[in-house]
Order: C-alpha cells, then structure tokens, then sequence
C-alpha cells in the first residue's frame, strides 16, 4: 500500500528522479517505475514529468504534503523506540523460582539495583510452575536445573552444590550411609525428585528414595532434617549456615552429587533494551561480592 511514497516524496525533495535514485541507492528506472506504480494505484498523476523539469499536480502537492507529515511522524516513532531501547528507565518483568533465592538473595539484589537506578521500574512474579519460557513476555527468568529448550537466550548465574545432609541424631540412629545404594533403606525426605543421581569417575547411579514424609519446599525439608525426620537432598543456599555450625551433616561426599546451574533466561528477542542488559549483568557482578 505505501510502496512507492519515499520514492515520491524524495523525487520532489530532489527536484529529480536522477537525484533520489542516489540518494536512495537505487536506479532512476526503477525509483521512475515505483512512482508510476503509486500514481496507478491512488488513480491520479502527481508529477508532471518533461525532459527539463518536474512539477507537482494540485493532487500531487496535497499528496505530498500528507505523505511528509506521515514520514515525520514514522521518524519520530523510530526515534522514540529507539531511545527507549537505550535510555536507563522503564520497566524490567521478572520471573522468578520463589523460595530461599527470591526472599534472601533476588530481592535484595533488586532493591540494592533499584537504589542505584531509581527510573527503572521493577515487577517480580514468582509464578514460576505457570511460565512457558519460550512464549515468555518477561524480560528475565530465572530457573534452575535443566532447560527445556535448547534454543533459549540463556546466561549461567551460578552454579549450586548439591548434597545429601541429615541432623546428627538421625545419623547417630540409623546409621551413616556409605554408599548411594544404603539409601533405600534410609528414611529420605524428598521434594520434587525422588530419584537422586550420584557421580563418581565414570560411574553414575541414579537411586529410587522415599520416606514417611515429603514436601516440596526447601524450607519444609530443612525443619525435617533438623528434626531427626531423615536425609534431604538439596542445594547449599539451604544448607550453608547448618553444616557450618553442625546442625546437620553431610553424607557420601565422594560421590559427586551433580550440581545444578541456576539461569538467567531472555526472551528470543534480537534486540534487548538497554537496561535489561545493565540488570542482567549487573547481578551477574553482584553473585561476586554475594554469593548466591
């Protein structure tokens, strides 16, 4: 519908058609055809063409004057998203896993980000069970484990240890298991899995565990272990300050419990706002002085 019209408003602006096929990088034939093909279409002549001269018909001067409004106006919209897409404010969507790494190190990530950027808006949901990474409309997502997905933009936040732990008075009633298969016989407190993987040197083992109780929340898991309820598999943003003060302890450390990375995950946008990058990388920065 609008092919031809930059042609049409340049040839007038250039006085030829010699003179905007240059300017628009093209041949004066094919600039001469494109406006022959809008003439066409619209039903009128807007330029009267001779060997020396060209000049607008009343409609052409109307026309044109219309048309270089219209392309002010695309200009200025061009501009705008542009310095939208560059300019340090706005809104930042995140999605994230809720738990011990929304409540004790997102969050006050975010805030520490917020006080240093104030125009940047910033709009968390923890609805992560809901979000289908690939049809996602939030700028950030953050997941742990396995993606479904090879083609998502991903950055790697860290990478968190995983291990077996129970409170010394379980261990001190049933024993110290010390090799993954002991496990079956073990009260194991699980959450999401209920086959937990082992590695050692090429040799890996995947065993089925269960128990009397189970949940699927960290924190949950955490009171269950401190209170004698059995083993729980989970990673060291739980486990950090009861190994080191010996609430619990730490079981099968030769076998290599798989680690997990927890994502940054980007829609498949090719261009990215600049303050999504600026957020992206500056928690990437923060993991160094807080770690996760």
């Amino acid at each position: 519908m609008f092919s031809g019209v930059v042609d049409f408003v340049t040839v007038v602006e250039m006085g030829s058609f010699t003179a905007a096929a240059d300017k628009l990088l093209s041949s004066k034939a094919s600039v001469s055809q494109r406006v022959s093909d809008l003439e066409t279409r619209l039903g009128v002549q807007l330029l009267y063409r001779s060997t020396r001269k060209l000049r607008l018909t009343e409609a052409g001067e109307s026309y044109y004057q219309s048309c270089r409004q219209g392309l002010e106006h695309l200009e200025h919209g061009a501009l705008a998203a542009q310095q939208l897409q560059h300019h340090l404010q706005g809104k930042v969507t995140i999605n994230s896993l809720g738990g011990i790494f929304a409540e004790q190190w997102l969050a006050p990530a975010l805030l520490a980000f917020r006080q240093e950027h104030p125009n940047i808006e910033i709009d968390v949901d923890l609805s992560s069970q809901r979000e289908d990474l690939l049809a996602s409309s939030f700028d950030i997502v953050f997941r742990m484990g396995a993606l479904p997905d090879s083609s998502l933009q991903v950055r790697v936040l860290t990478q968190l240890n995983t291990h077996v732990v129970a409170s010394p008075a379980y261990l001190a009633a049933h024993g110290r298991p010390l090799h993954p298969e002991e496990l079956k016989q073990h009260q194991c407190v699980c959450g999401t899995v209920s086959q937990w993987p082992f590695y050692k040197g090429n040799q890996k083992i995947l065993i089925p565990v269960n128990g009397s109780f189970s949940c699927p929340n960290g924190h949950i898991l955490m009171q269950a272990a401190l209170r004698g309820v059995g083993l729980i598999r989970t990673h060291d943003m739980y486990l950090r300050e009861a190994l080191s003060d010996g609430r619990l302890e730490a079981v099968l450390e030769d076998w290599q419990v798989v680690s997990q990375p927890l994502w940054m995950v980007f829609p498949p946008a090719k261009f990215r706002a600049r303050r999504v990058t600026m957020l992206a990388d500056w928690l990437a920065n923060y993991t160094k002085q807080h770690p996760i």
